[in-house]
C-alpha cells in the first residue's frame, strides 16, 4: 500500500480524515450511481427527489481543471434534544450526519488548507454521492445497511468533499470494498423497523427506509405501514447503527443540545408557522440539524409513542 500524502497525515492528527482520488473519475461517480436507476434499483420517487448535480456531477466553472476530488470523514455524535409537553420530558435523537453540516464543510476546508501548508491550493464544495465517493476512495466501507464506516468510528461520522487543483502523487480509486462481518451478521436486517435491508442484496430498499420517510416534507404523511413503535428520532434513523457492531466502541457517544420549553413545543405541534416566531424557531432548530419541515409530524409520532 503506497504512503499516505502528508496532508492526509495531517488530518489525522486532528482526528479528521481524508482520501483523495484524481478528478478523471468523477463521471465513472456518476454513472455508477445512475446505473442504479437504469438497472431498476432505484425507487423512481426517490431518484427523482435528489439534485441532479448529484448523478450528473460535472467540474465547477470556477476550477475546471481540476486535478482532484478530496474526501473528507469528521467525528461527530449523535445529538439529544429535551422537548417538554404536559409536564413531561421527551428526549429526542438526532443522528450524527444531521446537525452542523456548515460547520463540518468549513472545518473540513479550514484544516485541509492547515494540511497543505505551506502551499496552497483551491477547494472547492463538490455535490457528489460522497458515501460512494468515501467507498471508492478507500476512506470508508459500506455496512450492509448501505452506511459508510471509518476506522475507530465506524458510522458516526459526516462526509464532505472538494475539488482541488492539488496534484496528487497517488490516487486511491478502488473497487468497493464491504465490512468483512457483515457477511456472517445480520444485526441491522433483524432491528431494521421497515423490513428494508434485505439478506440477499446490499443495496437497501432506499424508499422503504424510516430515514427517506421521515425526512420527507410534513405534507407528505407516513404510510399506513410504518408500525408507530418503528420511530426512534426526530429525524432519520438510528436502530441500523446502534445494533450494528461496528459501532459498539461510539454507539453511547451523546451531546446533549437544545431545550423545548412547553411553549415551544406546543408551537411546534400546532404546526402552522409564520412571521418572527418562526424564524426564531428556525434558528434555534438550525442548530440541531433540523427545521420546520418535519413539524408537527416527526414530533407528534415520537410524542404519541410515549404516550403509549
Amino acid at each position: 500500500m503506497p504512503e499516505k500524502p502528508l496532508f492526509i497525515r495531517r488530518l489525522e492528527q486532528n482526528d479528521c480524515y481524508g482520501s483523495v482520488v484524481s478528478a478523471k473519475h468523477l463521471e465513472e461517480l456518476g454513472e455508477e450511481i445512475r446505473s442504479l436507476h437504469n438497472e431498476g434499483l432505484l425507487d423512481e420517487d426517490f431518484y427523482r427527489e435528489f439534485e441532479d448535480p448529484y448523478f450528473t456531477p460535472t467540474l465547477p466553472k470556477s476550477l475546471p481543471n481540476a486535478r482532484s476530488i478530496i474526501v473528507v470523514a469528521m467525528p461527530r455524535p449523535i445529538l439529544r434534544t429535551t422537548f417538554r409537553l404536559e409536564g413531561h420530558e421527551v428526549r429526542a435523537l438526532v443522528p450524527p450526519n444531521y446537525p452542523d453540516t456548515d460547520k463540518v464543510v468549513r472545518r473540513a476546508r479550514h484544516e485541509l488548507r492547515r494540511a497543505f501548508k505551506p502551499r496552497q491550493y483551491k477547494l472547492f464544495r463538490a455535490v457528489l454521492p460522497v458515501k460512494l465517493l468515501a467507498v471508492r476512495s478507500g476512506l470508508a466501507k459500506y455496512g450492509r445497511n448501505n452506511i459508510t464506516y471509518i476506522p475507530k468510528y465506524g458510522s458516526f461520522h459526516q462526509l464532505t468533499a472538494f475539488y482541488s487543483d492539488y496534484q496528487s502523487p497517488i490516487d486511491n480509486w478502488q473497487d468497493k470494498e464491504a465490512l468483512p462481518l457483515c457477511a456472517k451478521c445480520s444485526a441491522c436486517i433483524k432491528t431494521c423497523p421497515t423490513s428494508a435491508i434485505e439478506k440477499n442484496k446490499f443495496l437497501i430498499r432506499a424508499e422503504k427506509c424510516l430515514t427517506y420517510l421521515n425526512e420527507k416534507d410534513v405534507k407528505h404523511d407516513f404510510p399506513k405501514w410504518v408500525d408507530a413503535s418503528s420511530h426512534n428520532s426526530i429525524i432519520g434513523c438510528m436502530r441500523c447503527q446502534r445494533a450494528c457492531p461496528y459501532d459498539k466502541n461510539v454507539v453511547d457517544w451523546c451531546e446533549d443540545r437544545g431545550e423545548f420549553s412547553e411553549e415551544e413545543t406546543a408551537y411546534l405541534l400546532r404546526g402552522r408557522f409564520g412571521g418572527d416566531k418562526a424564524a426564531e424557531m428556525q434558528k434555534k432548530l438550525k442548530r440541531i440539524g433540523l427545521d420546520l419541515s418535519i413539524f408537527p409530524r416527526n414530533l407528534k409520532v415520537l410524542l404519541d409513542k410515549k404516550r403509549q
